[in-house]
């Protein structure tokens, strides 16, 4: 059935249809076109039938063509709005990335059941994996951060579109501050994230405030006097150090005017002048007083609040005026112990020049003088040192360590001579420490030294009798020491016997009491007691000294009693008066001992004592002092007296000398505290006291001292305590020596045992090394199981054949030094190296349950050390494995160059596990992977053929299961 075009376009309209259906529809037409032209060839219609047809036909094809051409339009323009779009979208993307790239922070997109939708590149790098790693996981899959998980589950159970929160995240296991800001989108489904790192931040707020907190103990411990003031001159404020030198509270000083207390008009004219003046900060020295003293300040201001007040700072430069004067002195001084000391001494610039030497230098290297070595001799002369590469060792010490003692080294003098030097240096560098101004050091000539180790050699073999000697002597000297200390004691017993007697006799004295008016007559005269040798009589009352007493002792009488009147105190004095002895009617001097005290009405009271008994005991005391006193002061050992507190009382010439001061009163002004300022370890005086509590005495009693010099030295103390009648603590005193030769003998000699003890652990195991000391006949034991590996570098003799034999046995060195290092860290015994390679046990010399776990960490760890090692120094060495598990039997035999082996089978199978194994694998036996197998990954290599035993299966060690 044929329509109209309109009936067709009713039916569907062409440009709804289409491209494809367009197209089909024109190819459905060219057929039915051909067909006709076909048809119309073999029968020839009616014409108007075939013009109608033609007709029909080209406007079917025309209207398709058209409808065709319209839609294949609108087809390539939404393609082009298509394409349009897809480069938007690909561009917006790329910049998206770009931005999240250039975020300082983390990034990432959340779904609601808190799985990853994505992140930027810095989460994903700052956890060393892929972003695309991230997706589909759980937020809390890294283990970093249980804050942050709580967050966002909060969050999203809140109905908040945007929530902030700082959250703690370990990052390589360091704990860091985050910042985290959430926002909800997609109807609440998501979230995004956005977490800047705010460690340095919260550190830095922390440091600030530590800040805050050390400058205000500064300003009150600042040991000068620091002030804020106005610009009208008051005070603001003071620190406590200002205040305390006034004996003020800080707050009286506040809004005074700064001279309210009158002691420096310099200081005053000072601000006045900084505050009139357009500078901001300025320093001046002044002076002031303080206490009626004048002092020496240096002051330094600095304006504040847009200059309207100023920080004052003043530091008391008054000693540092006077250490001024004795620095020119001491520096004086110090150039003449430069010029005069027996020790070279130099200053070298970097580049070898002599910058400074003393004659005592150009002594040694054998020149004329200091001037002529610094112009002729340069420290990198090739033919100044007899070894050059031993002066290469010693700068290359001094620029690792900083400094370098007692270097010994040979070098020529000028005359050609050698001789040998110790050599001190250390290195100069300027205030900032990067730029190296120069080497200084002292050199001495040890010629003699050297030529004398070999004496010294051998009196070193007789130091240890001499020793035993020195020591039975000392003993015997410390006995003759307390012997004398037992007979100080019975001297002191007697004197205060001597005291109390004297005590009772002052009792028993009858005092004079006279009262004198101020001429010096007898106003009035009580005598307490008739048989006192000269009492004056009540008779003697309105007479005048002078017309009873010789005109001497007259004239003393009334100059006191002047004296007494004028000053309205109390006088004493001592006087002798020539009076006759009832007994026998002889003149006899008797002395005593007066007070003349002021009375009202002008006068004074006399009360006089007989002291003639008195002064004949203290003349006896006064000797047995000196006695003691030579016994105190000639002793060869120290002897001293201290306080509980650690003051010393006393120390005779031996100790002052022995500890380096000058005098009883240097000692005591530089050791306040015995404990701190004279021993080396404070602890030892609590001990010290302890068992003076406890025992009451000490022997041989031995702790190092410093010395006045910083030197420290060994002492043997020998104490006892001193206690009054209640049992007080008075103090302690004992002798002292000094033993620091005997304890560097005992050093010496400990050192060297050290030492050999050292070696021999080095080459065996401690408990066959003990047993080894105890019996020098063979050691065989039996250990029913044991693991033994043994480990090969494969290829290792063609690649040393390639390399010069130090580099190689450095390389052998580090390898098997890390390889030592991990036997020990596994509590295994090394058994040897053989060329390249290395055999290690477990289970032996002590049994340890798990030996076989601890060979194969060992093993894995070194396949993991070798890697290590290829990549830091670019080679490619393999390590090929073998282990065994058995009973073996270890022990040491021969007679000389002991070592420590193993034998068996199990051993020459281990052997086998290595030989017949891969290059960078482990290979172990059947027994040993029954051990590892619930602990390790293994694989089955297989049955192999080994040698002497024929087939065995044999595994690989691969890795570690779960968390071993």
């Amino acid at each position: 059935m044929t329509f109209s075009p309109v009936q067709r376009r009713n039916v569907m309209r062409d440009e709804d249809k289409s491209k494809e259906q367009l197209i089909q529809e024109l190819a459905h037409l060219r057929q039915r076109v051909e067909a006709l032209e076909t048809r119309q060839q073999e029968v020839q219609p009616e014409p108007e039938l075939s013009l109608l047809t033609d007709g029909t036909l080209q406007l079917q094809l025309e209207e398709r063509t058209a409808a065709l051409v319209e839609a294949n339009d609108q087809l390539i323009a939404e393609i082009v709005k298509h394409t349009r779009a897809e480069q938007a979208l690909r561009s917006a993307k790329d910049q998206l990335e770009a931005v999240l790239d250039a975020v300082p922070g983390v990034v990432s997109w959340i779904s609601r059941d808190l799985r990853y939708l994505g992140v930027n590149r810095q989460l994903a790098q700052m956890f060393e994996a892929e972003p695309e790693n991230f997706v589909g996981k759980d937020i809390g899959f890294l283990r970093a951060s249980h804050d942050f998980q709580d967050f966002m589950k909060s969050f999203f159970e809140s109905n908040a579109d945007d929530a902030t929160c700082e959250v703690l995240t370990r990052v390589h296991g360091e704990l860091r501050d985050f910042l985290i800001v959430a926002q909800k989108y997609d109807g609440d489904r998501a979230a995004f994230t956005v977490g800047i790192d705010i460690t340095e931040r919260r550190q830095a707020e922390n440091d600030l405030r530590a800040a805050r907190d050390q400058l205000q103990a500064i300003l009150e411990a600042v040991p000068g006097m620091v002030s804020w003031i106005s610009c009208d001159l008051r005070y603001l404020g003071v620190n406590r150090h200002l205040a305390q030198t006034y004996n003020l509270p800080p707050e009286a000083f506040v809004d005074q005017e700064i001279g309210f207390l009158q002691t420096s008009d310099l200081f005053q004219g000072f601000l006045e002048e900084f505050f009139a003046s357009e500078v901001t900060e300025r320093c001046e020295e002044i002076t002031a007083k303080v206490y009626g003293q004048t002092h020496s300040y240096l002051i330094a201001a600095q304006k504040y609040d847009e200059g309207r007040a100023a920080f004052t700072v003043g530091i008391d430069i008054t000693e540092r005026h006077r250490a001024v004067q004795a620095l020119q002195e001491a520096e004086a001084k110090y150039r003449d112990l430069f010029e005069n000391a027996v020790e070279g001494i130099y200053q070298i610039s970097p580049n070898g020049t002599y910058l400074n030497a003393n004659p005592a230098l150009a002594r040694i290297y054998g020149y004329e003088s200091a001037q002529s070595l610094i112009n002729n001799l340069s420290c990198g002369d090739r033919l100044l040192y007899v070894d050059i590469q031993q002066r290469q060792q010693f700068l290359e010490i001094l620029h690792q360590q900083g400094r370098v003692i007692g270097f010994e080294q040979e070098i020529y003098r000028q005359d050609g001579s050698i001789v040998w030097i110790s050599e001190n240096a250390r290195l100069a560098w300027d205030n900032e420490e990067n730029h190296l101004l120069y080497y200084e050091g002292t050199v001495e000539d040890i010629t003699e030294r050297k030529r004398a180790e070999a004496a010294l050699q051998k009196a070193n073999e007789e130091l240890e009798s001499r020793v035993e000697e020195r020591t039975a002597a000392l003993r015997q000297s410390n006995e003759r020491l307390m012997l004398e200390i037992g007979e100080r004691q019975r001297i002191e017993a007697a004197l205060r016997k001597s005291e109390a007697e004297l005590r009772a006799l002052f009792e028993a004295m009858t005092d004079t009491i006279a009262v004198f008016d101020a001429q010096g007559r007898y106003v009035k005269v009580v005598s307490t007691n008739s048989e006192v040798l000269y009492s004056p009589k009540e008779d003697r009352t309105g007479k005048s000294v002078y017309e009873v007493l010789p005109p001497t002792q007259a004239s003393i009488f009334v100059s006191h009693i002047q004296r007494a009147l004028n000053r309205g105190q109390t006088v004493n004095l001592e006087y002798n008066l020539e009076v006759e002895d009832p007994s026998n009617g002889e003149m006899t001097e008797v002395w005593f001992a007066a007070t003349v005290s002021p009375l009202p009405d002008n006068c004074v009271i006399w009360v006089a004592r007989n002291i003639t008994e008195r002064r004949r005991v203290l003349n006896a005391l006064q000797e047995a002092e000196e006695k003691y006193r030579s016994i105190f002061e000639n002793a060869a050992e120290g002897i001293y007296q201290t306080t509980p507190q650690g003051q010393y009382v006393s120390a005779n010439p031996a100790l002052i000398q022995m500890y380096g001061y000058d005098s009883l009163e240097d000692l005591k002004a530089n050791v306040q505290d015995v404990s701190q300022d004279l021993y080396v370890n404070s602890n030892r005086r609590l001990e010290f006291i302890s068992r003076l509590e406890n025992e009451g005495s000490i022997v041989e009693f031995e702790l190092q001292v410093h010395c006045k010099d910083g030197s420290i030295i060994w002492t043997s103390e020998n104490a006892r305590t001193v206690r009054d009648d209640k049992g007080r603590i008075l103090y302690y005193e004992g002798t002292v020596q000094e033993i620091t030769k005997r304890k560097l003998a005992e050093e010496a000699l400990r050192v060297e045992q050290e030492k050999s003890e050292s070696l021999l652990l080095n080459v065996l195991p401690r408990k066959i090394a003990e047993q080894l000391k105890q019996d020098q006949t063979s050691i065989a034991e039996r250990f029913e199981e044991a693991t033994i590996m043994f480990a090969d570098l494969v290829d290792f003799t063609t690649v040393s054949a390639q390399m010069p034999p130090s580099k190689l046995v450095a390389i052998l060195n580090e390898i098997f030094s890390t390889f030592d290092q991990l036997a020990l860290a596994y509590q295994l015994e090394k058994i040897k190296t053989i060329g390249d390679a290395y055999m290690v046990a477990g289970g032996l010399p002590m049994p340890m349950e798990d030996h076989a776990v601890a060979i194969a960490e060992m093993a894995l760890e070194m396949q993991w050390a070798i890697d290590e090692f290829n990549r830091e120094h670019n080679l490619g060495f393999q390590l090929r494995i073998g282990i065994n598990t058995g009973p073996v039997v270890a022990g040491v035999i021969g007679i000389r160059k002991f070592a420590y082996d193993l034998w068996g089978d199990t051993v020459n199978v281990a052997s086998r596990m290595e030989s017949q194994g891969q290059a960078g694998n482990i290979q172990v036996t059947q027994t040993t992977y029954e051990m590892l197998r619930e602990r390790y990954i293994l694989e089955p290599r297989g049955l192999l053929d080994i040698k002497g035993r024929g087939e065995m299966m044999t595994y690989w060690l691969c890795d570690r299961r779960g968390e071993v």
